[in-house]
């Protein structure tokens, strides 16, 4: 496994939820031999002699409490998991998992009991003299002081983890950091280039599954290496699959015995799922899917699909506060450019359809695609316009009321007609 690809992994928040406590019980382990070590270290006399009965009772109580809150953490861990996948989708399951006041607590709870047992076990088998006793008498006090801020920050993240605000938060700064990202470096750190070179050979992909992630350093260096040129044909979100061309490789001839295939293979990390890093429209995705859950007859809360309306206009609009434009990074790379009309419509449109009946959503919408032809660029501009009137043809097939129709007619008309007039 490569850098890149461990990295990846450990990232992965279904990684992150074992791997933080297992690293948290090393340490845990480390802290109540470290009074073992110092007692032979530090003289005897020094330091103040700690009874062992105190010891005892204080690391009972740690053992005996924190089992239990970790154990009720867990299941309140997997229930807001299962809140946010009946209320707002299955894909936004990820950042849930991924909160890191919770990770943290569930670590420190586990780490705090094992640190309890290992040590209460040192010292019932007497590693432990008069020095010994009194530096884990103070590792314990540190011990508990951190075990209650952890519980107060704990029971403030109880108050909103798996609630939809929460949930539609965490979705917002995911898609907005890629969409930050997007805007910096189009192309990744490469060139942006809309057709392919006029020589090449096709590199494709030899498994079906989503491209989560390019390691575009790795394939830099491949191409300095073999002194080729890399057109890659595919970007973060799509459906790869054997026989999609993933990039071309111009003038192989140029170094044919250091041409590593499997090596620019392995640059695509594909999986069965999506991933938010490095894929601007996956976040509008699955804000969209909040909406059109929020629609359906089951649940009929047209509030909760405005919210996440109002979100994806939010991340759309350009606010200024992206870093400047990234230089070019990677010269022997060229990188397809996403379609920006893709962000309007695979956002907006599946909430125009389910939501074409629904007055109150349908003004809305047009409202805040009038916003998104304001505050962003021409592409998307367009994009957005054409998205308004799409989505009152479909309303005006599924509006009932004709005054619901006019009235429609009316907001749309004063909200695009100069923007109309304008192009």
């Amino acid at each position: 496994m490569s850098v890149y690809r461990a990295l990846i992994w450990l990232k992965s928040p279904d990684n992150r939820l074992w791997v933080k406590p297992a690293l948290g019980s090393v340490v845990a382990v480390l802290i109540a031999m470290a009074a073992a070590v110092g007692n032979r270290l530090i003289p005897t006399g020094l330091l103040p002699d700690i009874d062992r009965s105190t010891l005892d009772n204080l690391l009972g109580v740690i053992a005996s409490s924190m089992l239990g809150v970790a154990t009720f953490s867990l299941s309140i861990m997997v229930a807001a998991f299962s809140s946010a996948a009946a209320g707002a989708s299955p894909r936004a399951i990820q950042l849930v998992a991924g909160d890191t006041d919770t990770q943290n607590a569930i670590t420190t709870f586990i780490s705090a009991f094992i640190y309890a047992i290992i040590a209460n076990t040192a010292l019932g088998l007497g590693l432990y003299g008069g020095t010994g006793r009194f530096i884990l008498f103070v590792c314990t006090m540190g011990v508990l002081l951190y075990l209650i801020v952890t519980l107060i920050r704990w029971v403030k993240t109880l108050s909103v983890l798996g609630r939809m605000e929460n949930t539609l938060a965490k979705l917002e700064t995911a898609a907005a950091d890629a969409m930050r990202a997007h805007r910096r470096s189009p192309g990744m750190g490469a060139l942006v280039a809309h057709t392919l070179p006029a020589t090449g050979v096709p590199l494709r992909a030899d498994k079906l599954g989503y491209l989560r992630h390019i390691d575009m350093q790795a394939l830099q260096d491949h191409a300095v290496a073999a002194s080729v040129r890399l057109h890659l044909r595919v970007c973060p979100g799509q459906l790869a699959h054997p026989g999609t061309t993933l990039l071309v490789v111009k003038d192989p001839a140029a170094d044919a015995s250091r041409f590593d295939a499997e090596g620019l293979r392995g640059a695509f990390v594909l999986g069965d799922a999506r991933s938010f890093d490095q894929d601007p429209r996956f976040g509008l995705i699955v804000l969209s899917e909040v909406a059109q859950r929020a629609l359906s007859p089951a649940v009929n809360d047209p509030g909760t699909a405005i919210a996440a309306m109002n979100t994806i206009t939010r991340v759309l609009v350009d606010d200024g506060k992206h870093p400047q434009a990234e230089s070019l990074r990677f010269d022997r790379l060229t990188q397809i450019p996403l379609n920006p009309a893709d962000f309007i419509h695979q956002a907006f449109d599946p909430i125009a359809r389910d939501g074409a009946g629904v007055p109150e959503v349908q003004m809305r919408m047009q409202k805040l695609l009038s916003i998104i032809a304001k505050g962003c660029d021409r592409a998307v501009a367009m994009a957005a316009h054409e998205q308004a009137g799409i989505s009152m043809q479909r309303a005006l097939q599924a509006l009932v009321l004709d005054r619901d129709k006019a009235q429609l007619r009316e907001v749309h008309a004063e909200l695009f007609s100069n923007a109309a007039s304008t192009a």
